[in-house]
């Protein structure tokens, strides 16, 4: 009696698990899938916007699928993953390739993108956005209201804030902050109201404090710069708040935000937990953290042997490893890391009768 017993729960746990693991969609169609950010979420945006040496493009980068995609990693990011779970057979292509087949999404994200100013060397969020509404027409309405729009943005203008006033005090940063919340609201608006998005997937900003690149330009040491880290923490815990006074107003709007930062300190904190060697120092850079120079011919980078056993692949980007991990625990996480629904709850219904969020 106990062996069947034993059976049944062993039966319903692989059930649960395979449901979770199959494509969720709306009316038996996969949903587009759209990605605005910065390098993190970039798979080649960043080479086709201009002529400058795109180090991404390079070896070592696309080291674990054999060649380099302008993806700043070894292998897949975040986007892919979720677009495979989501049931899409081909990654979103980067929006600025004049060849790319759009039909099922595009990815806007580019390196060095800030929700603040205009930079002349890379698309603001706010540039993203635009350049969304002004290819909108693309898709149907339909198709706008039932993608997925996930975004992964704010980790530039922190780390440029740092850099620039290395001794801001409280006061100025918590400042700085409320700036960086109210214009990525803005520009969340006009995605709404003029591009026609309904499912936001966030990702909230990880420890900025404890990249191998922020501990080696800043010399820390052992610890991670509590400055960024401080600001980092202030955005991510009025995040969710700014997007559900969003959804006050626009009741169609639904969200998803996921707990990226606890996730990374999780896995700096208990390495072998994780399966990881490594988590304070980069697989391709040089430097005291590694941190420095990957992909450039003219730096003298060092390269893992073992990429799976690294957090970060270089000064500030994650592993394959990572990002598949992430991934997956964004789809399909509970909402001790993703709330107030995971992505596959809203791929998994209309809009109509996603449920009523709360924080």
């Amino acid at each position: 009696m106990a062996i069947n017993r034993n059976l049944i729960i062993f039966a319903g746990l692989l059930a649960s698990f395979t449901l979770a693991s199959f494509p969720a969609n709306v009316a038996g169609e996969s949903p587009l899938l759209f990605t605005f950010g910065d390098s993190s979420y970039d798979v080649g945006n960043t080479k086709f916007f201009s002529s400058a040496f795109d180090p991404a493009t390079t070896w070592p980068y696309g080291e674990s699928i054999d060649f380099p995609t302008g993806r700043w990693s070894d292998g897949n990011i975040v986007p892919d993953f979720i677009g495979r779970l989501v049931g899409n057979h081909e990654p979103v292509p980067p929006v600025l390739n004049p060849k790319a087949d759009l039909s099922r999404g595009a990815s806007f994200a580019i390196s060095g993108a800030t929700v603040l100013g205009s930079p002349s060397d890379t698309m603001s969020f706010g540039q993203q956005i635009l350049k969304f509404i002004e290819l909108h027409k693309k898709w149907s309405d339909k198709e706008r209201a039932e993608a997925i729009y996930m975004i992964n943005i704010g980790a530039d203008d922190y780390l440029n804030f740092a850099k620039a006033h290395p001794n801001a005090n409280p006061v100025e940063q918590v400042a700085f902050v409320a700036r960086v919340l109210q214009k990525l609201s803005r520009d969340l608006m006009s995605l709404y109201k003029s591009g026609g998005a309904r499912k936001l997937a966030v990702q909230n900003l990880g420890p900025l404090g404890c990249l191998p690149i922020v501990r080696q330009e800043f010399k820390t040491g052992e610890s991670c710069m509590e400055m960024v880290n401080f600001m980092v923490k202030t955005h991510n815990e009025r995040l969710g708040p700014v997007l559900f006074a969003m959804t006050v107003r626009f009741r169609s709007l639904r969200y998803s935000v996921f707990d990226f930062n606890g996730e990374i300190l999780r896995r700096i904190n208990e390495p072998s937990r994780h399966g990881y060697t490594d988590t304070t120092t980069s697989c391709c850079g040089t430097g005291s953290r590694n941190a420095f120079g990957c992909g450039y011919s003219n730096v003298h980078s060092k390269l893992c042997s073992y990429q799976k056993g690294f957090l970060f692949f270089d000064g500030r980007h994650n592993t394959e490893k990572t990002d598949e991990e992430i991934a997956n625990l964004f789809y399909a996480g509970d909402k001790h890391v993703v709330s107030p629904v995971n992505i596959r709850d809203l791929v998994g219904k209309s809009v109509t009768f996603l449920p009523a969020q709360e924080i």
